[in-house]
């Protein structure tokens, strides 16, 4: 292939080409007519497409239809609001690198994807004043550790002794390390139920994003879009799910929408499941983490070489929830774009103010390190995110509330061998695309080997 040399003003016009021929190589194949699989796989995003790919793969009749006009669920690459450039909404790093069959794929496919590890490079700023960051990095790490030992299934926050969290950079690593607020976390969920070996490998980036990367992955996969489930019938033989495109009768169904969907009851299931299965849905919540995703201009992103970790220092005097950015990503491939993250209850509570106060509330903050001027100086455009707020996922990703770690397994179990579940939820590298990815493929075998297909 001809080597392509990229100057500094063309970037902009080779990313945007580029990837607006992956995005168009990655769009499903949209299928409508299987009326009547043996299978229905409900979602496609990562565990959704898995499931649909692996029974395509076994040769088993299959229908993969989605609510949203999309493909992906939480693994999005926006390559519209920013003139082609990636911005990923919700999945961006590509966990346990070495384990993780989707970086596996981008290595293989270097004349489409760059990948390449995650910055090492941060920036830590009290105020206006750029810092070394030693003291942050030390709560922070000494947090970690302690959730990294587990022990009893109780909040975080009980297990943080007294002398860290009056640490003045406390509220900072707090808002740094999760989605979900400390007193809100079990300290048992990684320890009772995660399961990576190549955790420690490490995590990557796709410069064209991970959704993008998701999508060609599962290119051929077929999916009908626009297809909104109120209700799975199960009463009698197989299945019968309802949608707002009529009903599809099947002899199982696999159900991948996220645990927020399941506990909000946006699917009926006729009868109903057991206590037991809604009493997981109860415990294994949805954590609230959003982004404003922001261009800036040259003379503001050209002060870095390349990705870099961001970090402001938050006073919130101990709040159950930290008022702040709780980590950025400056120059998101070597693009003009920037990433900051807003979690926990906070997020969800400026989510519900709407995006533009998301929005005004990062550009406030970056003033107070770059000088009222920063917006006039270097602000180009800005989107925030709402995941909490989206129906088809109501939050970010799971998280056992403290005390109920030990339901996480009981997600995943089937129901009367025909109805069966995956998603992050039910992943042993749960919160992860790749987990979500192993998951559905785990679904997918479990109903080939059930007796909902010998009839």
């Amino acid at each position: 292939m001809k080597k392509i040399f990229i100057n500094r003003i063309g970037r902009r016009q080779f990313l945007k080409t580029s990837l607006s021929g992956l995005v168009l190589a990655a769009l499903p194949r949209i299928s409508f007519a299987q009326s009547n699989p043996d299978v229905v796989v409900i979602g496609a995003g990562s565990a959704g497409l898995a499931a649909t790919a692996e029974l395509m793969r076994r040769g088993i009749p299959v229908l993969c239809i989605e609510g949203m006009n999309r493909i992906g669920g939480r693994c999005y690459t926006d390559t519209t609001s920013f003139s082609g450039l990636p911005a990923d909404h919700g999945a961006h790093w590509l966990h346990a690198r070495k384990g993780n069959e989707l970086y596996q794929f981008g290595m293989e496919n270097k004349d489409k994807f760059k990948i390449y590890k995650e910055p090492s490079t941060s920036v830590v700023y009290d105020g206006k004043k750029k810092v070394s960051g030693s003291t942050f990095w030390h709560v922070y790490k000494k947090i970690k550790d302690i959730y990294g030992d587990g022990g009893i299934d109780e909040p975080l926050m009980n297990k943080i002794p007294d002398n860290l969290k009056k640490n003045s950079w406390f509220d900072t690593a707090h808002a740094a390390i999760t989605a979900r607020d400390f007193d809100n976390l079990s300290i048992a969920d990684d320890s009772l139920n995660y399961e990576d070996s190549y955790w420690e490998s490490g995590n990557a980036l796709c410069r064209e994003g991970y959704g993008t990367l998701l999508a060609y992955y599962r290119k051929d996969v077929p999916v009908k879009l626009n297809t909104i489930v109120s209700e799975i019938k199960w009463g009698g033989k197989g299945v019968q799910v309802v949608t707002n495109k009529g009903t599809i009768k099947a002899k199982a169904c696999i159900v991948t929408t996220s645990v927020g969907v399941l506990r909000a009851e946006k699917i009926k299931f006729s009868p109903k499941l057991s206590p037991r299965k809604y009493e997981a849905f109860e415990g294994i919540t949805m954590g609230t983490s959003n982004r404003v995703i922001m261009e800036l201009k040259k003379k503001f992103v050209g002060k870095f070489k390349k990705d870099t970790n961001f970090y402001s220092k938050i006073d919130s005097n101990g709040a159950k929830s930290p008022e702040g950015i709780g980590y950025g990503l400056l120059k998101m491939g070597g693009t003009n774009l920037c990433l900051f993250a807003l979690n926990g209850e906070f997020s969800r509570s400026l989510e519900n103010q709407g995006s533009q106060a998301m929005i005004d509330f990062v550009v406030n903050e970056l003033k107070s390190n770059f000088g009222s001027k920063f917006y006039d100086k270097y602000f180009v455009k800005a989107i925030a995110t709402g995941w909490n707020k989206n129906p088809f996922t109501l939050g970010a990703y799971s998280g056992a509330i403290p005390g109920k770690a030990g339901l996480r397994p009981r997600l995943k179990r089937p129901v009367g061998d025909r109805i069966f579940f995956a998603g992050e939820a039910t992943a042993g590298a749960y919160g992860t695309v790749h987990g979500a990815n192993r998951s559905g493929m785990r679904a997918a075998t479990d109903v080939y080997i059930s007796p909902a297909l010998e009839s």
